[in-house]
């Protein structure tokens, strides 16, 4: 049997910017990383490993 459990949070207003900041800067290393594997596997080469996206 599996339970689940739902939360809601309510932040303050400076939580929200932080929170907002935090997921803008998550976005962009996200889009970074995904048009970097995206340009090795056009170039055919293998999907880079986590580590060399990290050095990225």
């Amino acid at each position: 049997m599996k339970a689940r459990y739902r939360y809601r949070c309510y932040p303050t207003p400076s939580q929200k910017l932080a929170l907002a900041k935090l997921f803008g800067c998550v976005r962009v290393v996200w889009n970074d990383s995904l048009a970097f594997c995206i340009s090795e596997y056009t170039g055919g080469r293998k999907k880079p490993k986590n580590a060399e996206l990290q050095k990225q």
